[in-house]
This record gives structure tokens, sequence and C-alpha cells, in this order.
């Protein structure tokens, strides 16, 4: 018999691990091996980092770079991972297996499932992402209401993600537990001495200062309006930089290209690229605020690490963001390029209100840190197992 709780932890050697999603799986698993043996309940717990083989199980402090699952494409690596996972799962023998990606979960292994539903995005805003593709939009429809309503648990990051299984999968509510993301506030917080030092020698490679440039970190996608930034940036006429901090797609590259060609190409937005996780608490620290204008957002880890450190935020209050943020952000309305620009004006050149910002999200953000949501996954987990 193995552990009683096996966690997926093989989307961290995919791209996965440079998103939201690579984040939430690699500190969920390092915060539960961080636990008690009180506060695990008295379960053992182990991670999947392979998708079969003799070294498939192994520690929760896995350190991602190993393999490359989907070195043939996102496609083979989610169809391999229905295929394989199910013998993995038999020959493991887990009492419960949690699938904190829930793509391509595997069936039909006999072991029971807890499941995350990161959001429902491309069932809600599926225009954006289904256009001329009905069928598919269908099918996928299809195969999500089946992999969350036979699951034993599902854990949704928000309450607002949670509300969207019940409206569109008819997930019991009995069945649903609310996980929040969390925040390294180790990492994640206003530097002082030595720290703050140790900083401005970081940005200073990026070419900034502490103080005097916005930033933006994501994809651009449909859903994140990066289109609406750049143009609200260029409109605002503010002379700091903007940057655009993290990994970004040929898709995500041709939607920043139009736009900056829309707004005229503003000199000020730089686009840094992929930023290794020592860089990015000193860039997010060091900002005038982060500018973050999603429609749709599960649960929205930008925004919360950068109330930890102390950076005030801009954003659309939508989804999601209205439980991370509560009255601790600058909302804008979604998808007002007029709106943004007068937003970036008024944290620019209003310092009484960065400080009350600053200070509403250090207190906001206490709620959100990576133990309270081991705490909960492992609550989640007990009830799976005693039902």
């Amino acid at each position: 018999m193995g552990a009683d709780v096996l966690i997926d932890l093989t989307p961290l050697d995919t791209a996965s691990r440079f998103t939201g999603t690579g984040c939430y799986i690699y500190e969920l698993a390092h915060a539960l091996a961080a636990l008690s043996d009180h506060e695990r309940e008295g379960l053992s717990f182990s991670g999947l980092v392979d998708l079969e083989g003799s070294h498939a199980e192994g520690p929760l402090g896995y350190e991602p770079g190993a393999r490359q699952h989907d070195a043939d494409g996102e496609i083979a690596w989610l169809n391999r991972r229905r295929r394989v996972l199910p013998f993995t799962l038999r020959h493991l023998k887990p009492r419960l297996f949690h699938a904190p990606y829930h793509m391509g979960t595997p069936r039909l292994s006999g072991i029971p499932r807890v499941v995350t539903c990161l959001d429902l995005l491309k069932h809600v805003l599926y225009a954006d992402y289904f256009a001329g593709r009905p069928y598919y939009r269908r099918l996928l429809f299809a195969t999500d209401w089946l992999r969350f309503r036979s699951a034993k648990r599902v854990q949704a990051i928000s309450e607002y993600t949670a509300n969207d299984l019940m409206r569109l999968c008819n997930v019991p509510a009995n069945r649903i537990d609310i996980v929040y993301m969390g925040v390294d506030l180790r990492r994640f917080h206003p530097f002082a001495g030595e720290e703050a030092a140790r900083a401005d020698q970081i940005r200073a490679r990026y070419g900034v200062k502490y103080g005097q440039y916005l930033y933006y970190l994501g994809t651009a996608d449909p859903r994140k309006n990066v289109d609406i930034l750049i143009a609200g940036y260029a409109k605002s006429g503010v002379e700091l930089p903007l940057l655009l901090l993290g990994r970004m797609r040929p898709s995500d590259m041709a939607c920043i290209d139009a736009a900056l060609e829309r707004a005229n190409h503003p000199t000020g937005v730089k686009l840094t690229g992929l930023v290794p996780d020592a860089d990015l608490p000193a860039l997010v620290e060091g900002a005038l605020g982060l500018v973050f204008c999603p429609s749709y957002e599960g649960f929205g880890i930008p925004p919360v690490e950068a109330m930890a450190a102390g950076c005030p935020v801009i954003h659309t209050g939508l989804t999601a963001m209205t439980e991370t943020m509560g009255d601790a952000g600058l909302v804008i309305e979604e998808r007002n390029i007029e709106a943004t620009a007068s937003a970036i004006r008024s944290l620019v050149n209003d310092a009484s209100l960065r400080s009350q910002l600053r200070a509403a999200g250090l207190v906001r953000v206490q709620r959100f840190t990576w133990q309270n949501t081991a705490l909960a996954s492992v609550q989640s987990y007990a009830k799976a197992l005693r039902g």
C-alpha cells in the first residue's frame, strides 16, 4: 500500500511550471511537506513525479526540471496522462489521488480522486477561446463536466470558481471545498536594510529604480486584456517605464506587438521575458504599482504577491478578484482605456493614495498563505477519505 494521498507533481515538468498553476502545485507540495503530524490529521503524502516507471513516486519536495513531459506538445502529454496514469495509480495504490491540474485527469483507475478546479475560463469566455470551434467546445465541456462530477471532492480556488462549478457543471455544493491559493510571505514583503540593498542591485540589472516603474506579470491571452493595458498606459502620458514580466509565447507576442502598433509604440514599455524566481520579489517590491486588467481570474496570484510586497494594485475587480483584493486595490472598468489611463495617472501622482492602498494590501494579504492552502487541502482529503 502506498501513501494515503498521492499529489500529482508532473505538471511541474511542463510549461505549466512557469504559470500560476505551476506556482500553486509547487507551493502546495512544499507546504504540505512542512506540516506537523498533527496538522496532517494522520495522513501520509507523496508526490507523483513521473507518469510511469519504478520512480514514478517521489517526495513532495521534488524540484522540477528533470523531465519534460510535454516535449511533444501539450496535447500529446495530456493524452499520455489519460492513457498511462490509470495503470500507474493501480500499481502505486494510494488511498486518494489529488490532481491539482485538472486537464488530462485519469479515470477508470479505481483510485478515488480529488480534483482542483483552477477556473472554468474557457466555458465562461467561450467566444474568445472557441471562436469557430463549436464541436471542440462541446467536447471540452462534456469532459470537464464528467471530470468534476466524478471526483470525490472538488477543490475550488475561490468562491467564484465554486459558483461556476455549481452553475455550469452541476457539482453539488456539499462536494466542493474552497481552497484559496497563497503567497510566500518570506519572499514577498517590504524590504529593509541589506535585503533592500540587494533588491536595488537586482532592479539595476533590469534598468529600473525603486518606486520609478509600473509592471504587469502574466500572459497576453484574451482574458488578460494586455491590449487595454498598453493603450491605457500610452494614453496616461506618464513617463515611468512599464515592465511586462513573464514567459511570452508566440501568441502572446503577436497580441503585444499589435497593441504596441495601435498605441504608436510607447517608448516606456519594456518586455523583460521570463524573470528568474530569485529576481521576481525585488521587481514586485520596488514597483510603484501593478496594473492588472483581466476580465476573468480564478484567484489572481500576481495581485496577491504585489499586496504582500507593499505594491499598490490597479485591477478590474471582476470574478475572484473581489475576494482576493477586497478594498485593497484601485478598481477600474473592464476594457476601458480612459479609465485605465486615469487610474495610472492617479497612482503615479497621488502619494497618499499609494500609501492607503499599500497599508490595506499588507493587512488583506495575511489571510492568503500557502500554509493555509495546505491545511485546507488536508481537510478536503480527510472528507474525501471519510466519504
